[in-house]
């Protein structure tokens, strides 16, 4: 049973900039009149087309669009491109309660429920507070350090105090230690490449191309979420969840940041 969508909090409707043409407004419009109207699946993907020509053809970006659009698919039952839209929407507004919950939904409702791959226990053990601490968390508490340091980097030169320095030190270490963790984790979202699946299924492959053997027994379902590690013309090497590596037609998914940005 489809858990509900949280969209009357907002609304419903989108908010969006002023467009500065009618064809604009009208298309938004039809698009708001589809959704309402709507009382099947064919319906809300008509509306999700509408939404999303806002997106593809006049390059409208942020994130209540986006959520709407997920919904809209939500309620047409294609998971792939609701998940593929609530992670675009994540770019703008990542702690929106109810994009939360609608997104927790369809993650869900997928048939491929791939496991995380689990750290290697010593790496657990040394950056366990790395991987289990939210960013913004991380950067409060280099902050605080980094100020504790050149408040006690003046105390040490204007006293002689053991605990001056210990302080300095300490705090100095910290602040260098958290850096580094900030900074590597912002070269690891520079370097990916996330997708979706969005086809209702697609066979993966240990190769670019049908010739190629399958990677697994079953075929990969819509929801999917992966890593693009490499593109070759029609085909994408791609990294899962768990860490296993496969082929698929790049037809068959899209990647959740959109050409152009």
């Amino acid at each position: 049973m489809k858990m509900p969508l949280k969209i009357l909090c907002l609304g419903l409707l989108v908010v969006l900039p002023a467009f500065g043409n009618d064809y604009k407004t009208q298309t938004l419009e039809t698009a708001h009149s589809l959704f309402r109207s709507a009382t099947n699946s064919v319906g809300y993907a008509a509306a999700a087309e509408q939404y999303e020509y806002l997106v593809q053809e006049e390059g409208i970006r942020n994130g209540q669009l986006f959520y709407t659009i997920g919904n809209s698919w939500f309620m047409a039952g294609d998971m792939g491109r609701a998940i593929l839209n609530y992670r675009r929407a994540q770019q703008f507004m990542p702690n929106n309660a109810d994009l939360k919950h609608n997104l927790k939904a369809a993650l869900e409702l997928r048939s491929d429920l791939i496991p995380a791959k689990e750290p290697h226990p010593l790496a657990e053990k040394l950056l366990g507070w790395h991987l289990n601490t939210s960013t913004s968390f991380r950067w409060w508490l280099f902050a605080s350090l980094w100020i504790g340091f050149w408040a006690a980097w003046f105390w040490k030169v204007r006293s002689a105090r053991k605990e001056a320095r210990i302080t300095a030190a300490v705090t100095g270490v910290l602040s260098l230690v958290l850096l580094c963790s900030l900074i590597s984790e912002s070269i690891m979202k520079q370097r990916a490449d996330p997708g979706v699946i969005t086809a209702q299924e697609v066979v993966a492959r240990k190769g670019d191309g049908t010739m190629y053997a399958p990677a697994f027994l079953d075929p990969l379902h819509t929801g999917t979420e992966f890593q693009c590690l490499e593109n070759r013309e029609a085909w994408w090497h791609i990294r899962l969840a768990d860490g296993q590596t496969c082929w698929i037609p790049a037809r068959a998914a899209e990647k959740i940041e959109l050409a152009g940005e």
